[in-house]
């Protein structure tokens, strides 16, 4: 089964659902492809987003995608901590899950079509009229594309670039260790809490407020996946942090 088409977008995050929507509200035949069997799955941030943000997006947000209300953010590192508020600090925290679908239904409000279990295997350099060809496995059985142009949207560890080749990956990447917990007793609720330190070699650990009562509580690490689980202990281990989850109850890894 082969399919025409003038882009093929891979990766239904944020970044690809907005060049697919772009690239088909422009005219452009456009196909995404999502590997995984839902889009916003599994969700690889703390979900916040800032309001400086806004007024660069090419369309506006609905109130309901917008969970949270951020003043600002309040560091921490030693014991020493200060908090910032307004312009650029402030934000909201959303559902990354919902906020990935509404992006993929715009896209497919201007014409997109998506394939979900969708997994780039092979990409072929044809000719100047027929660009590529395209293999995937969907759903277990191979599925065929003839896009013009692909666009690699497919993350840090991207499949395009390593398939094509064109770029040596010589960046190194973080890693999160990350839940979201109910039952918290946040000191600062409307406040991103940034945590540095050990516990977060080269990067930082958070806090992130969803309610006044639920938060994502995470810790990262650039290229230590393999101790995400000791770096973890030891933030949460941090009085300050021991103190707001005490009583928590974890939801979702």
């Amino acid at each position: 089964m082969t399919i025409e088409c003038d882009v093929l977008v891979v990766g239904g995050g944020p970044a690809g659902c907005s060049a697919a929507r772009a690239a088909a509200k422009q005219g452009a035949k456009t196909i995404l492809i999502e590997e995984h069997p839902e889009i916003g799955m599994p969700v690889q941030c703390a979900e916040g987003i800032g309001v400086y943000l806004f007024k660069k997006m090419p369309f506006e947000i609905p109130k309901k995608q917008l969970e949270w209300k951020i003043k600002g953010m309040y560091f921490w590192a030693n014991n020493i901590a200060i908090k910032k508020e307004g312009k650029i600090w402030s934000g909201y925290s959303i559902n990354r899950t919902n906020w990935d679908q509404w992006l993929a239904s715009l896209a497919e409000k201007e014409g997109v079509k998506i394939y979900l279990n969708t997994k780039l295997e092979k990409i072929i350099k044809k000719n100047d009229i027929e660009k590529y060809e395209v293999i995937t496995n969907s759903n277990g059985k191979q599925k065929n594309f003839h896009p013009k142009y692909i666009v690699g949207a497919d993350g840090s560890e991207s499949t395009v670039i390593e398939i094509l080749n064109k770029k040596k990956r010589d960046y190194l990447l973080g890693y999160v260790k990350s839940y979201e917990m109910e039952n918290v007793k946040l000191i600062y609720p409307y406040y991103d809490q940034l945590f540095f330190g050990q516990f977060a070699p080269k990067a930082y650990a958070y806090i992130f407020p969803l309610s006044k009562n639920r938060a994502n509580i995470g810790v990262g690490t650039i290229n230590q996946k393999d101790n995400l689980d000791k770096l973890f202990k030891k933030f949460t281990n941090i009085p300050l942090v021991k103190k707001q989850i005490k009583n928590a109850k974890i939801l979702i890894e």
